[in-house]
């Protein structure tokens, strides 16, 4: 990055945030995009932009500041900052920071710090929205589409400016705003004890043993249906290693072998548990598992979660924790 390009003096790791900002919204420096990727008028059109359906494999804030390229289209995940100059005032810009650096969700704006300069520059990166003059509108966004400080955003952008370690501009090409964000720290990195697969547990517990609000470690593969995911809501389906997915007989063609179709209904129940991530009214979250951090058909993954329901037959676990094994 240079002095003429920023057409300012210092460099970008003495500007303050809202520098970066006004000075992209005025065309003046890295902000201005190199090509007019998403083309719209007003901010009513941005809805063009935002898509009902998660994007797979979206990258974390400081993951994406590592590793993106100029002219490279990227998805990230991250949330809106919990700040006053979150969005730029009267321009289509706004900051999207790593979700280690979250406070909270959605306080009431005159509670909210007035700067997001206290996050770590490596943990920020710059949204912008550009118009057929390949300059970000001139009208802000805080409450439209979803967007607010501390919302959830899913954002495949072209990368603009990008140093490897500081600096991360992205323009828009679609955007996803699910209607309500998984805990922060959903996803853990570190694996937790005392997991069991699923079966073993299933058996062991006997339905009638486990019961609402014991604690449980499970292990599985998402499965047991064609479709193991819930579209919309924060659910899915673990299978135990007690049945094999039929991608692991012999000579099984399945193209969904997933679903288990090679096994009985009740043998499929028998070892399989409804896993859901709630609020705290236990009402289930509206947004999207599969795709998050590669989730899919048959990833194994670790869940720690609560029995929220047990009759004997089928089980159903409130996640706190997701672990995905290497």
């Amino acid at each position: 990055m240079t002095a003429k390009m920023m057409n300012v003096t210092g460099s970008i790791k003495a500007m303050t945030l809202a520098a970066m900002l006004i000075a992209g919204a005025a065309g003046l420096g890295v902000l201005t995009p190199t090509a007019a990727l998403a083309q719209v008028k007003s901010v009513a059109d941005v809805k063009t932009l935002v898509k009902p359906e998660l994007p797979a494999n979206a990258v974390e804030i400081t993951s994406a500041m590592k590793s993106a390229k100029v002219g490279e289209t990227i998805t990230v995940r991250g949330n809106v900052a919990m700040s006053k100059d979150a969005f730029v005032e009267n321009r289509s810009m706004f900051t999207l920071v790593d979700e280690s650096t979250r406070k909270g969700c959605c306080p009431p704006s005159d509670t909210l710090p007035d700067t997001a300069c206290d996050i770590p520059a490596e943990a920020r990166a710059t949204v912008q929205i550009i118009g057929a003059n390949g300059k970000p509108l001139r009208a802000g966004l805080n409450g439209e589409h979803g967007l607010k400080p501390g919302a959830e955003v899913f954002v495949t952008g072209k990368v603009e400016t990008a140093n490897g370690t500081d600096a991360l501009v992205l323009t828009v090409v679609s955007m996803h705003v699910p209607k309500a964000p998984l805990p922060t720290g959903f996803f853990v990195e570190k694996l937790p004890e005392n997991a069991k697969d699923v079966s073993e547990a299933r058996k062991a517990g006997g339905g009638s043993t486990l019961k609402v609000g014991d604690e449980v470690v499970l292990r599985g593969r998402i499965g047991g249906s064609k479709e193991p995911f819930v579209t919309g809501r924060a659910v899915l389906t673990l299978m135990g290693r007690g049945i094999k997915a039929c991608n692991e007989n012999p000579d099984d063609k399945c193209s969904k072998p997933w679903d288990y179709c090679c096994e009985t209904k009740e043998d499929i129940l028998a070892n399989s548990v409804t896993v859901q991530v709630v609020d705290a009214k236990g009402q289930i979250l509206r947004t999207d598992m599969k795709g998050r951090r590669g989730l899919k058909e048959l990833t194994e993954v670790i869940v720690v979660g609560k029995v929220a329901s047990a009759d004997g037959k089928a089980l159903v676990v409130n996640a706190i924790a997701v672990h995905m094994p290497q």
